[in-house]
């Protein structure tokens, strides 16, 4: 044995990397892909009031009874509205190939449980929203108690654009653990909008869920399939509200069946009785103009008109009533809403 020489003990095989070196770039690759902003039609990059060419709903051809093309005759009123404030409406058409116009900013949230003063349930207690949609959620929460109806949770409300990132990159996280990456970029797409493409970027969007009890998981049954859901579909409209995604859309989304938009009593109330949706309903509109909703006596309840935007300032000869919303829908038209006498007060 030579002097000095120690054997060396023999060394535990070095444990293999869960994930092979080529594997980092292409999940870097495919988390970009889903935080970036598709450019398929980019509204931002047409003026305000140029018209994008897009695929529409075909409109039904005949209007149901109770509402007539055109505006009650009356009194009129002029209203010149300048384009930043109608980007600030209810009506903008949101997904991924109308992104939020350039420069939007969705105006000041406030949280759910204080500005509702604890008459709204929410499971996020950091949730906010806009205050139109709060004020017209307690009121929808309200008649829902009187109907011995306690079933009903906010779970989200309005997101920043970081916010809406990292709901993304989560979402992509979690599936990728089940599934190939390249499945599981697809299946987060689908269930979460890209930056931007989301309506939960504006103060009009909120998901509200079934839950048995506040903080228990809430129920996975269609909502058809629970006394508190059907009620919440039939009078949802009533308080200014919109089921946007009953079931998969041809935007590409998966079925949100819990996702509620606040659009305003008029519009509300024109759509629900068309029966229609909301991609549906601004496609009516372009095609007639002007849309009036009367009572079996003849009165008007609610009237909505759509016209070119202007690049700085749209003008609006409107009846003279309350006015609603003023607002763009995101492809190059203004809307106005309005209220007659005897919707005009809060139900």
């Amino acid at each position: 044995m030579t002097r000095g020489w120690t054997p060396i003990p023999p060394q535990p095989p070095k444990r293999r990397s869960r994930w092979p070196v080529w594997c980092i770039p292409c999940i870097l690759l495919a988390m970009a892909l889903i935080i970036h902003r598709p450019a398929q039609v980019d509204t931002r990059a047409y003026p305000l009031h140029a018209p994008v060419l897009t695929p529409e709903p075909q409109p039904v051809q005949t209007l149901p009874e109770g509402i007539r093309a055109g505006l009650p005759q009356g009194e009129r009123q002029t209203l010149s509205v300048p384009a930043q404030h109608l980007m600030k409406g209810r009506m903008l058409l949101i997904d991924e190939t109308h992104p939020l116009p350039e420069g939007y900013a969705p105006g000041d949230t406030f949280s759910v449980l204080n500005h509702t003063q604890g008459r709204v349930t929410c499971r996020d207690l950091t949730a906010v929203s806009g205050q139109d949609t709060l004020q017209a959620l307690a009121e929808l929460f309200a008649a829902a108690r009187q109907a011995r109806i306690v079933q009903y949770t906010v779970f989200a409300g309005t997101r920043s654009a970081d916010q809406q990132r990292i709901l993304l990159t989560d979402t992509l996280a979690d599936l990728s653990r089940d599934m190939p990456l390249e499945d599981a970029l697809r299946a987060a797409r689908e269930a979460v909008a890209s930056v931007d493409c989301t309506e939960h970027q504006t103060p009009w969007a909120i998901d509200l869920r079934l839950c048995p009890v506040w903080n228990g998981a809430p129920l996975e049954e269609a909502f058809e399939a629970s006394a508190a859901g059907r009620w919440l579909t039939e009078h949802c409209w009533e308080y200014g509200f919109i089921r946007r995604w009953p079931q998969a859309q041809p935007s590409g989304y998966s079925c949100h069946a819990w996702h509620f938009r606040y659009v305003g009593r008029a519009h509300a109330m024109l759509m629900h009785t068309l029966d229609a949706s909301f991609e549906e309903y601004l496609a009516l509109l372009r095609q007639h103009g002007s849309l009036t909703l009367y009572n079996e006596n003849g009165a008007p309840l609610a009237a909505a008109i759509c016209q070119r935007a202007g690049e700085h300032l749209t003008s609006f000869t409107l009846p003279l009533a309350q006015i609603d919303d003023l607002s763009l829908d995101n492809t190059g038209y203004a809307i106005a809403s309005c209220l007659f006498t005897e919707c005009a007060e809060v139900p």
